[in-house]
Formats: C-alpha cells, sequence, structure tokens
C-alpha cells in the first residue's frame, strides 16, 4: 500500500492560521471542541518534525493552495473537514434526484491519506467523533483499508485487529459506534422557567428530600444568586459527591471507569469546571448530588451542555425536564448559545431535550475504542 501519509497530510502550522480559522469559526457550534484547542494551543511557528501519528494537533490536505481538509490529532481524534464529504453526503441523501458527480482522485486520495494516518495511530486513539458527514465517510475508508491488508501482516491491523488471527474480527477494538447522534441547539430566547417553576411530583417517602437553594435556612450558603428552581452552580466544597456522579455519568455513557482509566485527571477536570461556573447540580438535603449537568466545552458565548446525569433513585418520577431545564437556565446566564449531541437511540432524552424548547440543528457520530 503506498503511503499516502507522506504524500497528502501535512501539520498545519502559523501559514495556515487565516485559513483554518475561517474553517473553525464560521459554523461555531459543532466546532466547538477544535476552537477550544486552538485558542488553547495555537498552531505552532513551524511544522514539527516527528511522524504525524505522533503528533497532537491540526493536520491537513490541500488542493491548489487551499486547505481542503482538517483533523484534529489526539487521543480523541476531530475530522473538523473532509474533502468531499458534503457532497457525498448529498449524494446519499438525495440518490433519486441529485446530479452530483463522485468524489474526484484528489478526494479519495485524501480519505485514504487520513485513514491511513488514524490506523498508524493504532491503540493510542480512543474515539473519533464530530459531524457525521465528516466521521462516518472516514470512519468506513478505514474499515476498508483493514479490510484490504486483512491477509497480510501489515501494522495497519494492529488498532481495530490487535490479534491476526484469522478468527479474529476487525472491529475487536470498537466499544461502541454510534453513527446518528441529533446535534440540539438552544435558542436564547426560549422560556424555561415555565418548566422548573411549576411544582414537582410527590417523591416517595424512602427518598431524602430536595434541596432548593432559594429556601435554604437562615445561616445556611445562599445560592439564590447562581440557582433557577433547584438547580445550582456547584461549588468546591461540591467536589466529593460530584465526583461519584459524574463517573457514574460517564460509566453509563461510554462504557468504561473514567477514574480508573484517568486516575487524578478526571478529579482534576471536575475542580476546572466547578472553578470556572460550568458545573450545574441539583443535590438532596443531605448534599448528594442528584442531577448534573456541565457546560463541557466553551468559546466566548457559546458552550457546548455534557454530563446530563440524573441519579437512578430519582428516575421515573418527572423529575428530568425540570432540572435540566433550570440547569440549561442557569448555564444560559455565562453562555447564551448552548448546544448539546444525544444518542438517537435515547428516545426518552431527545424527548425531553425537543420538550424543553431545543432544536436539531445537525448530526453527530461517534466511535469510541477499548485500549
Amino acid at each position: 500500500m503506498p503511503d499516502r501519509v507522506k504524500e497528502h497530510v501535512f501539520a498545519l502550522d502559523a501559514r495556515w492560521c487565516d485559513e483554518l480559522e475561517e474553517v473553525l469559526f464560521s459554523d461555531p457550534v459543532p466546532n466547538l471542541y477544535s476552537i477550544e484547542h486552538y485558542l488553547a494551543c495555537p498552531l505552532p511557528v513551524r511544522s514539527p518534525r516527528i511522524p504525524l501519528h505522533y503528533y497532537q494537533g491540526f493536520v491537513g490536505c490541500e488542493r491548489d493552495g487551499q486547505l481542503c481538509c482538517v483533523l484534529l490529532l489526539g487521543s480523541n481524534v476531530v475530522p473538523v473537514r473532509l474533502c468531499g464529504a458534503a457532497v457525498e453526503h448529498d449524494v446519499a441523501e438525495h440518490v433519486e434526484t441529485s446530479d452530483t458527480p463522485a468524489l474526484d482522485a484528489t478526494a479519495l486520495a485524501h480519505r485514504d491519506a487520513l485513514a491511513q494516518l488514524l490506523l498508524q495511530v493504532g491503540s493510542r486513539l480512543d474515539s473519533m467523533f464530530g459531524e457525521s458527514a465528516f466521521v462516518m465517510p472516514l470512519w468506513t475508508r478505514m474499515q476498508e483499508l483493514c479490510e484490504q491488508t486483512r491477509g497480510g501482516k501489515s501494522p495497519l491491523l494492529q488498532m481495530l485487529q490487535p490479534s491476526l488471527g484469522d478468527g479474529c474480527d476487525h472491529r475487536a477494538r470498537v466499544l461502541s459506534e454510534r453513527p446518528n447522534q441529533p446535534l440540539l441547539y438552544l435558542p436564547p430566547e426560549k422560556d424555561l422557567a415555565r418548566f422548573y417553576e411549576a411544582e414537582l411530583p410527590e417523591l416517595p417517602a424512602h427518598l431524602p428530600a430536595l434541596f432548593k437553594p432559594a429556601e435554604a435556612p437562615a445561616g445556611a450558603v445562599q445560592f439564590s444568586g447562581e440557582a433557577a428552581g433547584y438547580a445550582r452552580l456547584a461549588t468546591s466544597a461540591d467536589l466529593g459527591e460530584l465526583l461519584p456522579a459524574a463517573a457514574a455519568m460517564f460509566t453509563e455513557e461510554v462504557g468504561f471507569d473514567p477514574i480508573a482509566r484517568y486516575g487524578d485527571g478526571y478529579a482534576a477536570r471536575l475542580r476546572t469546571l466547578i472553578a470556572g461556573q460550568r458545573s450545574a447540580i441539583v443535590t438532596d438535603v443531605n448534599g448528594r448530588v442528584i442531577f448534573k449537568a456541565d457546560a463541557g466545552i466553551v468559546n466566548l458565548d457559546a458552550a457546548q451542555v455534557q454530563g446530563v446525569w440524573l441519579h437512578p433513585d430519582y428516575r421515573g418520577y418527572g423529575l428530568a425536564k425540570p432540572f435540566f431545564a433550570a440547569a440549561a437556565q442557569i448555564l444560559q446566564r455565562y453562555y447564551p448559545h448552548l448546544s448539546l449531541y444525544v444518542n438517537d437511540y435515547n428516545a426518552r432524552a431527545l424527548a425531553m431535550y425537543r420538550g424543553t424548547g431545543w432544536e436539531q440543528i445537525g448530526q453527530f457520530s461517534t466511535i469510541i475504542f477499548e485500549r
């Protein structure tokens, strides 16, 4: 197999700043993760002299001197732009009416090169996510390349097929494939108060009562300035209760324990969210976190909501909608433009989001790999 990586892919350096910013900021909502990385880690003055499969940062392909593909490399990979992907998506959706031509040789070569690069990254890859029109074509090509080299001992197989025995499935490293994740947006003008100000249903006697910040007794910590309904911003005093709640959410959603994999780094991430006033919670009267939602990725007045979770003991009582509406109201005070993406098979969550005013503006896909 020819080494298309060396032929077509390069690390973006400062010469590409203007074009990269045009790609990222022309549509900021789906690109928040990549924007956050770009602002924290600007493009280097010169491209690094290391193999690209060891590089972490933005790489790309060019056509006639113009940036046509962009990929954010790291343990989590984000295809930001893929040459011809949007055209192909249109063809797939409108086969009966579209006369759009197929991908040309350059677009196919770029796709092969990026897929080959990701296979070379191998076991260091935790996930790939982003807009479906970019993720799924690249993921499909990665699998096709594995199949083409299946009969040999190519190192390209090491990522998806760690054991090269004849009976090994080429997708053995895939923990979860989520091709359809609606990308939702909450317009700033939506009125959420009617959802969280409504009277909550009566809870079973065995469950501890909910703590309402506005009704805190005299002498207790007051949260009225940063609260809505039963939700409030988390403080450093909540970390001990927030950590197990966040880990439970992550394990349910992703499929592995983040504390076991990331160690102290996971708690450090929560401290960052708390310090930045980016974590909204609901607690019971004993301080146990029973609901949480975070502004996980932020840029200026926009944030992507992540980590939405309700304690299992409190599920089935109609609490998710008022709690989430209250949390969104709090986060919107800091970030008027909120977005999130959700698995399409999570019908209950989708109904809750749409029922509180969230509107679909796109579609994400996520591939999660085992280590």
